[in-house]
């Protein structure tokens, strides 16, 4: 590639909310540098002067000034590297709009190529709830993209907005960003003399599911006395579509109440977060996934593509991008809000473990025959 790439998102690097848009776009950034194409990157996920991640979609003094820092540098940077391509991820929000807006004008002043990449499922819903005027600036800043990725098929139409979006939105499933040695998979197997070890990897938002997951585990271990044990990894984090608590703070207040109330204490185990090795362990060590999602800004959750690569069985709801990834031949669907689906599910394969397993070699399957990282990054590098 002889041109170069000024790539704009952000990093997992120094980031304080390692999500799925940041591990997709380090993704990226570590891929070109292992194929020494020359890229310029701009980190949007660091703030210089708060501790808060730059990537929320709430507006502050301190963020406004963040914000001014980047586009600085990104119009340096496009004065000395003009008509190179430039790749930016998107957002949803409001703030964010106002970022991308900038973003998209110095780049097109600039005489740059601009493919524009959005991560989740609800960019429609943000456009509808906008003013007139501003859907008019949405509208003709995305026209000025030469590419604006989705996350899947599903997410096409959630740009219909746009007159000629038929022709430059382009459908790209996420990869897994971590590269597993496919010699290193195996299929798990279910021990009835052992603890069926559950995983619950996401923000600890109401509506990811996360309360039907704990009062799915107190089923199973007070009323079915099946050995289970959980781990919950993620942040406890305010949404707009909360419905059972008014905020984060008393959610986590009730979620450690409630472990405490039903003698939980030894089957409940909760991190902040989990990355890396220790991330990977986790899912080596663990049966089943769960993310029974109906989160209002759910797209293509990569945390469902770590369950298959590694052979955990994905408990789910068919929702937005999900059943893209998972089917009934690997995994299992369960509707919004029914912790007893969770538990049926879990005590009939505990009965059959032969069939657990069958299902944990197909997660695998799936997963190398479609989700790998190379198969992401070749396809995101071919639009360059």
């Amino acid at each position: 590639m002889k041109n170069k790439i000024i790539a704009v998102g952000p990093t997992t690097q120094n980031n304080t909310a390692v999500n799925g848009q940041s591990m997709m776009f380090q993704l990226l950034v570590d891929e070109v540098h292992h194929r020494n194409i020359k890229t310029i990157i701009v980190d949007i996920g660091v703030s210089a002067f708060s501790n808060k991640n730059r990537v929320s979609g709430k507006f502050s003094i301190l963020k406004a000034l963040d914000y001014i820092i980047i586009l600085t540098k990104l119009l340096f940077i496009l004065l000395f590297n003009q008509k190179q391509t430039v790749y930016v991820t998107t957002a949803q929000s409001k703030v964010g709009f106002i970022r991308d807006y900038f973003i998209i004008l110095f780049a097109r002043f600039f005489n740059s190529k601009i493919i524009a990449h959005q991560f989740g499922a609800n960019y429609s819903g943000f456009y509808n709830s906008q003013t007139p005027f501003l859907q008019k600036k949405i509208k003709q800043t995305l026209s000025k993209v030469d590419k604006l990725v989705v996350e899947g098929d599903y997410t096409k139409a959630q740009f219909s907005f746009l007159p000629n979006y038929e022709s430059i939105v382009y459908s790209l499933p996420n990869g897994l960003p971590e590269k597993i040695e496919s010699s290193k998979i195996e299929a798990k197997t279910l021990d009835v003399t052992q603890p069926i070890k559950m995983f619950y990897l996401s923000n600890l938002i109401e509506s990811k599911g996360f309360w039907d997951v704990l009062e799915a585990v107190n089923l199973l271990v007070n009323e079915e006395k099946i050995n289970v044990e959980v781990v919950f990894a993620g942040k406890f984090l305010d949404a707009v579509d909360d419905q059972i608590f008014p905020n984060a703070e008393e959610a986590k207040k009730a979620f450690f109440s409630y472990i405490e109330e039903k003698n939980l204490q030894k089957k409940v185990l909760y991190f902040e977060g989990l990355y890396a090795k220790a991330k990977a362990e986790e899912f080596k060590k663990s049966h089943f996934f769960l993310l029974p999602s109906y989160y209002i800004n759910e797209g293509q959750p990569v945390s469902v593509l770590e369950a298959l690569a590694y052979g955990c069985v994905p408990i789910v709801t068919e929702y937005r991008l999900i059943p893209s990834m998972v089917n009934k031949q690997n995994g299992f669907f369960v509707n919004p809000k029914s912790p007893i689906e969770i538990v049926t599910i879990i005590k009939n394969l505990s009965k059959n473990p032969d069939l657990y397993a069958t299902y944990s070699q197909s997660a695998i399957d799936y997963y190398l025959n479609n989700f790998t990282a190379d198969k992401y990054t070749e396809k995101l590098i071919h639009l360059f």
